[in-house]
Parts: C-alpha cells; sequence; structure tokens
C-alpha cells in the first residue's frame, strides 16, 4: 500500500475518533448535572421561567434525558420549608458541622468563588424529601439557591451548599454532597447556604434544580421569605 494511501486512512481513523469523543461528551454534558467545583465554569445566561415556578410544599421532577427517552425522570424534589437566620446557631446548627470554604459562596458578579465572610453572611435553610426515581448516582448540589439581582434578567448560584444533614443510612464517604439511595427510597434532608444579604436580597432568592443545564429540564421553587 502506497504511503500516501496509508496516509489517509490513518486521518479519516483519527477523525472518527475526534467526532465519537466529541459526541461522548456532548452525551455526558447534557444531563445539566453539576458537580461540585464547577459553578464557575457554567457560561449560557440561566433565566427564571415563570411557568416552572414551584411554591413551598410542592414537588418538581429531576429530569434524567436519554435519546431514547428523552422526558425521564430520575428523581423527586419537595421543598417543604424554607426560612433565613443570623447565623446557623439561631437555625441550631452547630457551626462545626457547617463549610466555610470558597466553594460556599460566589461573587454574583465575576462568578468567582470567594470565601464567605460568616461574620456578616446571613443562614438560608430549607427541609427537603428527596426520591430517587431512577438515578446511581446522586449528589444534592442538583438543587441549588440562586439569585436574581437588581436590574438583571440572570439568575446566578449564590453557592454550593454550606451544610447537607441527610440520615447515615445513605452516607458516602467519597464527597460530602453525594448519597446512596436506591431507586424508589425517599429521605427527608437539610440543606444549608450561606447568603450575602448586601449581594442579594431575599425576595430575590429561589431554590432551583438543574442550573447550568438545558432550560426545559429546570424547575424552580418561589421561597416567600
Amino acid at each position: 500500500m502506497a504511503v500516501n494511501e496509508k496516509k489517509k486512512i490513518l486521518a479519516i481513523v483519527i477523525a472518527g475518533m475526534i467526532c465519537m469523543s466529541a459526541t461522548a461528551c456532548s452525551m455526558i454534558g447534557g444531563g445539566g448535572f453539576l458537580g461540585k467545583g464547577n459553578g464557575e465554569s457554567n457560561e449560557r445566561p440561566q433565566r427564571l421561567q415563570e411557568g416552572r415556578l414551584h411554591s413551598m410544599g410542592e414537588a418538581a421532577l429531576l429530569a434524567a434525558p436519554t435519546k431514547q427517552d428523552p422526558q425521564l425522570k430520575g428523581a423527586e424534589y419537595t421543598v417543604h420549608t424554607a426560612a433565613l437566620y443570623e447565623n446557623p446557631e439561631e437555625a441550631g446548627i452547630d457551626t462545626s458541622q457547617i463549610l466555610t470554604d470558597g466553594d460556599t459562596h460566589y461573587d454574583l458578579e465575576t462568578g468567582e468563588p470567594t470565601k464567605p465572610d460568616v461574620s456578616k453572611a446571613a443562614f438560608f435553610l430549607c427541609d427537603v424529601t428527596i426520591k430517587n426515581i431512577r438515578l446511581e448516582y446522586m449528589n444534592i448540589t442538583e438543587l441549588s439557591l440562586v439569585c436574581l439581582p437588581e436590574g438583571s434578567e440572570e439568575l446566578k448560584m449564590v453557592g454550593y451548599p454550606a451544610y447537607f444533614s441527610k440520615p447515615e443510612e445513605v452516607e458516602d464517604s467519597t464527597d460530602y454532597y453525594n448519597f446512596n439511595l436506591p431507586a424508589d427510597q425517599s429521605i427527608d434532608a437539610k440543606v444549608g447556604w450561606w447568603v450575602d444579604l448586601e449581594e442579594c436580597r431575599k425576595e430575590n432568592l429561589y431554590l432551583m434544580l438543574n442550573y447550568g443545564g438545558d432550560k426545559e429540564y429546570q424547575e424552580y421553587w418561589k421561597l416567600d421569605l
């Protein structure tokens, strides 16, 4: 076989491998999951959709679409209560159980992680029931606390949860935010965030599923704080 023909065949094989890799990446990224440490990398504008806004006590479905079943649901979240406190102690939580690293607070203008000023930050806490429908991997960062800054139409993530209280039987030692919940099982949990009320007014806070994902799979809760 001529050298030129070998080069042509090799080029075709490499191009095919690149296409396969790009397709795989697209499928992996299409579900909207946002793992810890990726909040600042999101580039798509996130906008509130009034038609997908839920009230306290209402359930919302977390999508887990596939090419075979684009309507497939992965989990159900029900937010029962939500409240703002001056600090974790007021919420009845030991401060030694609260995270204070940079990932728990994002600058709303730059989207960069910044260590929260716990001396003046408020503490947001919600009670939620989570039912796994068919997910093999579960992570509480699917639920986000977001802010709609004054004069803006774009939602911004406040930060990753600073507190995640769940039953011991679902603990996952691999990461603070992971939990092991079999399909068709439910848990009750408490989730908390640091909130800088100088950056975001309480009236502009929402809970959200699938921040950073496709808009047709996003859900929100009105908090009435």
